[in-house]
């Protein structure tokens, strides 16, 4: 997961937003982790006016019992979704999808396609549910920092 150099990072409970996002309305507390480095990267430039002047990359360690994966199919069209992954661009509906899961209990987070990278379905993002505090260290564990990525001006 990427994150900017001066948001804390001290534990895994300073990971919880409650700012609306793809899959969240304003006030509800989520983590967002990408499933790669690399994906972590392409959310933080799609993300960009979030961010200082570094971003830190850290991986962490996830035991989520109840998840569902929006990038299969065979759920999607369970849950009534479209089947064409253009949905996942709308941000409305992929909030109101999240907001629908989290309070419905089935599930302690989902597994969805990045919007930066919907051709790319082996690799997803996991947006956990934090609304828990207590539960979040037992889900998100061992914040460890594995790089440090600082942008370089062109022609320096």
């Amino acid at each position: 997961m990427g994150r900017g150099e001066n948001l804390p990072a001290d534990s895994t409970l300073d990971l919880i937003s409650d700012k609306p996002n793809r899959w969240n309305l304003e006030g509800e507390p989520t983590i967002y982790v990408s499933g790669d480095a690399g994906l972590a990267l392409v959310e933080c430039g799609r993300h960009a006016g979030d961010l200082d002047e570094a971003v830190r990359l850290f991986e962490i360690d996830l035991r989520i019992p109840r998840a569902l994966d929006l990038r299969d199919g065979e759920t999607r069209a369970a849950l009534s979704l479209p089947g064409d992954l253009h949905w996942i661009l709308h941000r409305e509906r992929t909030q109101e999808v999240g907001h629908s899961l989290r309070r419905s209990g089935r599930c302690d987070a989902l597994i969805v396609p990045s919007a930066g990278a919907l051709d790319g379905l082996e690799r997803g993002n996991i947006v956990l549910f934090a609304h828990d505090r207590e539960r979040v260290p037992d889900l998100v564990a061992n914040l460890r920092l594995i790089g440090e990525v600082r942008p370089t001006s062109v022609g320096a």
